[in-house]
């Protein structure tokens, strides 16, 4: 079974979701025979797709079905965008990060993306796992080789989060500016429960000290999973939409993240963002515990500087101090 001819099948099938299209229409718009399509077809099923077949009106894809395609994704982006990223979409992978590691050491250029439905190990932050189950999230990492310091490596993760909010509010049209939140430094939260989370990971050249190549890689729940949320989440993990999703919005969300997360990374290392980011910390003046490898401390939330470092005063001290590593815990 060509992987090409499902595809493309597939592709006109999401494009027309809801309407018969025959078998002869679809290996005439393929340039492909009549079994080679009912192959796709089959195997597509196999895979999971509600297709409906028809002797005398064709095939015909539910119209509740949510699919990533490649093309549905690229089209709704701005063209500066689509000429930028190499999208692929899979409905199952390891790591989204994992794979375009393991391609960014064969020369892989800047900009290439995968999607995904579902992932078997999904990574967060610290070496953590990252709950990632089929039908009602969204995996997606990007190839970036950025000319960045180790030390401003940071800057992809924050614009990263600021592009995931908008993403998600312009999915969401119950949502308004605003609504979506961040976690510094890679969390977004959305009622107070966290619905997004962004791991950047990277190579170091031992000539330059600078960035070889970084993965942005973000995960978004964007409805309730089907069996509820693991016992270790339960309290703080939440969604999107509280309920069904409407059809297409995996789609719609990596082309509106997509589309947000280029225009800011083109203008880098101008942070054209950090007014946005700033105004979205939901920890800001707020009490916190800073965790720093096994240690944690209290601090109260000041502010962010222009670095997106994260400023806070440690319990007992009268300076503030800038935290470029670490994460932060918060009561909500």
């Amino acid at each position: 079974m060509s992987k090409n001819v499902k595809e493309q099948v597939l592709t006109i099938l999401n494009m027309h979701k809801g309407e018969y299209k025959s078998g002869e229409e679809l290996a005439s718009g393929i340039g492909v025979s009549r079994t080679a399509v009912w192959k796709a077809i089959n195997t597509l099923r196999e895979q999971g797709f509600n297709i409906q077949g028809s002797t005398k009106s064709g095939y015909i894809l539910s119209q509740d079905t949510d699919i990533l395609d490649k093309e549905a994704v690229s089209s709704s982006l701005s063209p500066e965008a689509r000429g930028f990223y190499e999208i692929e979409c899979v409905k199952e992978i390891d790591s989204t990060n994992d794979e375009l590691k393991r391609r960014a050491f064969s020369c892989e250029k800047e900009g290439l993306t995968v999607i995904a439905e579902s992932q078997t190990k999904g990574k967060g932050r610290r070496g953590r796992s990252f709950f990632s189950p089929d039908d009602t999230g969204l995996y997606l990492s990007v190839l970036l080789r950025p000319n960045l310091s180790v030390e401003d490596s940071v800057l992809i993760t924050t614009l990263a989060s600021v592009a995931g909010a908008k993403a998600v509010e312009a999915v969401n049209s119950s949502l308004k500016p605003g609504d979506v939140k961040i976690k510094w430094v890679n969390d977004l939260f959305l009622r107070n429960k966290k619905i997004s989370g962004i791991l950047t990971e990277g190579n170091i050249s031992i000539e330059t000290g600078r960035l070889d190549y970084a993965v942005l890689g973000i995960g978004f729940n964007i409805e309730p999973p089907k069996d509820s949320w693991p016992s270790d989440i339960e309290k703080t993990a939440g969604s999107i939409f509280d309920k069904k999703a409407p059809a297409g919005t995996r789609n719609a969300l990596s082309a509106a993240f997509l589309d947000a997360f280029f225009y800011y990374y083109k203008k880098l290392p101008e942070l054209s963002y950090l007014d946005e980011y700033r105004a979205r910390q939901i920890s800001m003046n707020k009490e916190v515990r800073v965790i720093t490898g096994a240690t944690e401390r209290k601090a109260k939330c000041v502010g962010v500087n222009d670095r997106c470092e994260l400023l806070v005063r440690f319990e007992g001290d009268t300076e503030d101090t800038a935290l470029n590593s670490g994460e932060i815990s918060i009561k909500l």
